[in-house]
This record gives C-alpha cells, structure tokens and sequence, in this order.
C-alpha cells in the first residue's frame, strides 16, 4: 500500500509540475497543420506588458503566408475579442522567405514557426484571459483555410520561465530591428517614384559591413504582388539600392504608409516610412548614377575576358601594320571606340523592341542560333586565313567609310568592324558587374536601359579611347621587323583555337558531319582561290554554299549534353528536391559562355568541391542553356537574372536560395555548405 501511494504522489508531482513548466494549449485539430498558444512565464510577472506565441507546425511542403503575402494566399486573422483582462493586443511577423505556389510568388512561412504577441493588460493584479479564433491558410500543391481556437489563462503575480521560455525568446531576437543603432544597417531611406505607367519604389542602405546575400520584403496596406526587386551592390558591397517597379493602377494615394525588411545572412532590419509619390522626371538620380557606373566598370571589365581574346588578336595585327605611324594609331582606337558603342546602341535599341513586343529577353541568346554560329565561325575562318597570308578580303566600296567621311585611311572600315565584332564576342560572357548591369537594364525604364547599354559600351571602348590619347604607348612595340610574321601567325593560331570553340557549340544543333563539310569546303574554297583568278567571289560562293548546310536533315545533331552525376533541370521538380534535401546546388550553364566553363573546370570540378558535394550530400542540378529553353528563362527571370553563369545554393535554412557570383570560388560554396 505504501508503494501505491508513493507511485500516486510522484504521478501527481510530475503531473503538476508539467503543467506549470508548459504553459500551452493543446494543438488545434488538422493535418497539414497545426497550432497552439504558448507563454514564456507561469504568472505575469506583475508586468503590464507581456509576450505569448502562436506557435504552428506544418506539414513538409505546406507554407502559411506573411501579412503581404501577394495574389496567391491571405494572412492569418487573429480576433481576441472574447479576452479578458487585455488592452490591447498586437501579431508580431518574423521575417519571411519568397517560394512559389501554384505558379505564384509569394512571402511567408514552412516547417515550424512562433509568431510573437505583444499584450498590454488592463490590470497586473488580475489572472488574464488570451482568448484567440485564428483563421489562416496554408497551401502546396492546393491551398486549405485552417481554423484554430485557442484559450490560455495567465495568472497574476510572480512568475517563473516555462518551456517555451527559450523559443519565444529567440523569436523575439529574430524580428526585424527597427534601430539603426542596434542592427547591422548603417542608414536606410526610401522613395516612391511615378511616371505615365509605372510607379517603383526605390530603397537606398548602407551596410556597417558589407553585404553577403541581400533580400528585400515590402508589405504596404494595398495587398501589391510579390516580386524580388532588381538589387545593385556598391563595388565594396557595403551599399545597396533596390528597386520594386508595380503598375501605376495599384497605388491610388498619395502617401504610402511602407514597411521594408532588408535581410543578409540571419540578419534584419525593418524601415517604415510614409512616403510621399514623386514624378519621376530625373533620369539620372543618385541610384541611376550609380547604376551607370556599374555598367561602365562592367563592360571595362570584359576586356579581360576569354570572349574578345579572339578580337584581340585582330585589334594587335592591325597596330603591328601602323607601328611607326601615331596618327594612324590614334585614328585607329578612335574608330575602333566608335564601332563598341555604336553596336551596343543598336544591341540596345533592338533589345528594347523585343521587350516593348512583349519577348522575353537575356544577355548572350544569339549564341543559342545556328545561324548566328556560322557567321560568327565564318568570320574568324576568313580573319585567321588572311593573317595565314592565304588571301584577302576585299571590301564593297558601298561600306569603306572613308567615302561618307574625311578620313583619308583604307583602314578606317576595318577598325570600325572590329568594334562590332568586339561586341559580338563580349556577349557571352557575364563578367563580375556585368550580370548585374544587365540585370538592371532589364527592369529599369527603355530610357534607362538605353544608358546602360550607352555606358557598358563606353566601358568596353574605354582602353581604346585611352590609347588614343597617348599613343606614345605604342613606342614600347619593338621596331618593325620579322617578328610581325610569326606575331600574325599567333594570331591566326588563336583564331583557329576560338573557332575550335565555336564548332564545339555549333555541335548542340549539328552533327560532326556539319563540321567535316565546313572543314572540307574552306579547304576547298583556299585550293579554288589559288587555281583560279576569281578570288573575289569564291569567299561569297563559299558563304552561301555553308549556309545552305543547314536545310539537310543529315546534318542535324542527336546530341545530349547529360552528365549522369547531375540531375536534369528540365526533369525534376525543383520545389519537391528542396524541400525533401538539406542542400541543391543548381548550375545553369551553356557551352557558348565562357566564364561558365571556368567556373566548371576551376571550381566546381575540384576535387575540393566534389568531397564537399559528397560530404553534405547536395544535390546536384544542372540547366543547360546552350540551345534556347523556355524553362530555363523563365527561372532566370524569376531569379531577376538575365544571363550566365547562374548559379544557387538552396538550403534548409534559406529554402529561397543563396545566389552566388558569376566568378565562382571554392571558398564561396564551403561557406556556404558548412553553415
């Protein structure tokens, strides 16, 4: 008997004791959700103010929403009028993460979340009663309204840390701060601008430190649709602008009550403000300056990358041919200046056609042409072929420049071609600040886009226009002599190598069939040109005869660029992967960009990589864009990336991926992974 009673008091303490260590409701009833009500303290701690929690759990794959959470779903409703003992209550929102549902982006919640509550009592010296009917809604592949209501009395006086202690209080910890002082965020400021269409909210921060992966959530009272803003980082990342471009329709105050969270790397900060609609009619305001000046660094930078080496190699044999000759050195880089931003003011003008036709549109998409292929491989063809010595090519007298201007020099067509061709080959190529110049020239105003093209093409030129100020750089060549022949042909050597490239990408649309009759007809055409004395019209002949290939189904291509080790981008359900792996790694490349292929041979097929791969068991996607894909556009555009290389890491953590840089780094991915 004694034994019994032992056993039925210990039943009782540890049942008393859990009841008073947890305070909490019981789960409400569902399946792909659930929540419950929990307090940090026993008692109110004689306080007039005190924290609670709505806790929820869900379902692997189910999502709740934030309280801007966009077209696709609503907020959750909490009514507290059945209280007792409660001024005021008010729903705490931690910082949320962008996923898409049913074809929706939208802002909010998975796996187990607390949403604080901050509660002001009427009178600290009587037992409180938090009486809650929650209605909220959790989707995945369909959407389910969820219902809970949720009682939980707080008695009066001293109390003492529950459970729930710890959780709640960390919650708290990872609002968003509202100090400046207090968070990682030096400054903020916004403002809203309007013109004819469009109105766009453009937010300015600067960083304490610097920026890693920044994200911007914007909640206003007029329920916009959730976008992710085109974001610029300062070449020292410790600056950022944003910008959110909506339809004038949506916004129909003046003045915009806004609150901005700006997220980096677990941190947050919240900037409210009520902004005042301006007319956008300064072009150049302090972010487009600063936009600008991206562009420029950005085409500046593509001078150093692998995609003009090949124009290069041109730009050189043509100084060897002026060595001596500063006029002609300095007429020749301006000319050459002039050919950079002129294509680029028609790559632009023809780009924002497509846009106002309504295609879809990205840096580098010609590659992805057959056609375009040919002429580029048939331009260097006949480019290494002259600097063989094999024949020349002579120049329609309608387009030598020299008869619509003063210039006195046969040269002059020849230098501004190069400018063109300069361009050609700088497009596949995303260099650091040129994928995010892009980025912007796509999202911002036709006008804005214009410059941006107008400034990456002053960029690009911009060594040309400096050597065309000091020539007498040039008198650091050697004299001339026979070392100009074997220079001309390293040239040609580097011309043949970049037209071995252009073959290995003309191998997604043809097969090598194509290439042996390319091969065999530039034989064919340099025999011709020697045997007979019509070697003016045997290049066009053999023009025509290549672009003919094309229209013969035997040449068509069967071939399947798949690694088996990666899993295709077209075949697989990104949402399900991410949400059933720790980590996926998505790699969207083609064989026409070059830094994507320096990223893949320097990092991700280290050795380094691949055993952090292994070690973390990520899951390895891959999109390959060499021929055009619809669905590979459309996630670029979602990502607010409009070229390669693209790559993300897509984490338990930060299920909306971490993008990386267009130059990748071993340090990068393992920062990453080990977190």
């Amino acid at each position: 008997m004694l034994q019994l009673y032992r056993s039925l008091f210990f039943i009782f303490i540890i049942f008393f004791f859990t009841k008073v260590i947890a305070l909490e409701t019981d789960w409400s009833f569902g399946h792909e959700s659930q929540a419950r009500l929990i307090s940090p303290l026993t008692h109110n701690n004689n306080q007039s103010e005190i924290y609670l929690g709505i806790e929820y759990k869900l379902q692997d794959g189910w999502k709740t929403y934030w309280k801007s959470p966009g077209d696709g779903g609503f907020p959750q409703e909490v009514n507290w009028e059945n209280s007792k003992n409660i001024n005021s209550l008010e729903l705490l929102w931690p910082t949320p993460f962008h996923f898409e549902i049913l074809g929706l982006t939208s802002a909010g919640y998975s796996n187990k979340v607390i949403f604080p509550l901050k509660i002001k009592l009427d009178n600290i010296d009587k037992d409180s009663l938090v009486a809650l009917k929650i209605i909220y809604l959790v989707c995945k592949d369909i959407c389910i309204p969820g219902e809970a209501d949720l009682e939980i009395l707080i008695p009066f006086g001293k109390g003492t840390p529950t459970i729930h202690s710890f959780n709640i209080e960390k919650s708290l910890s990872q609002l968003p701060s509202e100090s400046l002082s207090l968070s990682f965020i030096e400054k903020a400021n916004s403002r809203i601008l309007v013109d004819d269409n469009n109105i766009s909210l453009h937010l300015f921060a600067e960083s304490k430190n610097i920026f890693i992966d920044p994200m911007i959530f914007l909640h206003t009272d007029y329920g916009l649709p959730v976008i992710k803003p085109t974001i610029i980082l300062s070449p020292d990342s410790k600056q950022l602008t944003a910008k959110f471009n909506f339809d004038k329709s949506l916004l129909k105050k003046e003045i915009i009550d806004t609150e901005i969270i700006i997220v980096d790397q677990n941190k947050s900060f919240l900037l409210k403000e009520k902004n005042t609609i301006e007319i956008n009619n300064l072009i150049l305001s302090y972010s487009s300056l600063f936009i600008l000046l991206i562009a420029f660094i950005g085409g500046l930078v593509l001078n150093a990358m692998p995609c003009v080496f090949p124009v290069l190699s041109i730009k050189i044999l043509n100084l060897i041919d002026d060595i001596g000759h500063k006029n002609s050195i300095r007429k020749s880089f301006i000319i050459t200046s002039i050919g950079i931003s002129s294509s680029f003011i028609i790559l632009a003008l023809i780009l924002i056609l497509f846009r106002y036709l309504g295609y879809n549109v990205a840096w580098g998409i010609q590659f992805q042409e057959p056609f375009f292929l040919i002429f580029i491989s048939l331009i260097i063809t006949f480019f290494s072929l002259n600097l063989f010595g094999f024949f020349e090519i002579p120049i329609p007298q309608f387009l030598n420049l020299k008869y619509f201007s003063n210039l006195q020099s046969h040269n002059t067509t020849r230098d501004y071609f190069t400018g063109f061709f300069v361009t050609l080959m700088a497009t596949p190529c995303s260099a650091p600040f040129v994928g995010t110049a892009i980025t912007a020239a796509f999202t911002q105003s036709f006008i804005m886009m214009f410059f941006i093209f107008f400034f990456m093409g002053l960029g690009l030129s911009f060594p040309y226009l400096f050597l065309s100020i000091f020539p007498n750089l040039m008198q650091f060549f050697p004299k001339p002599g026979r070392w100009m022949i074997y220079v001309k042909y390293l040239m040609g050597f580097l011309l043949v190598i970049t037209l071995i490239w252009i073959a290995n990408i003309l191998l997604n649309h043809f097969n090598n069939y194509f290439i042996i009759a390319y091969v065999v007809i530039i034989i064919a055409t340099i025999l011709i040109s020697y045997l007979f004395n019509y070697k003016k019209f045997i290049p066009l002949i053999t023009i025509i005869i290549i672009f003919s290939l094309p229209n013969f189904t035997f040449f068509k291509s069967n071939y399947d660029p798949v690694d088996s080790s990666w899993l295709d981008f077209n075949q697989i359900d990104l949402q399900e992967l991410i949400n059933d792996n720790n980590f996926v790694f998505v790699d969207i490349t083609a064989d026409w960009c070059a830094t994507c292929q320096y990223n893949k041979i320097n990092v991700i097929k280290s050795t380094e990589i691949q055993n952090a791969f292994s070690k973390f068991n990520v899951v390895k996607v891959r999109g390959d864009w060499s021929k055009p894909n619809e669905n590979i556009l459309k996630y670029l555009n979602e990502n607010g990336r409009y070229g390669i290389p693209f790559n993300i890491i897509y984490t338990k953590i930060n299920p909306e991926g971490i993008p990386l840089s267009e130059l990748l780094s071993n340090k990068e991915i393992i920062e990453i992974l080990a977190k």
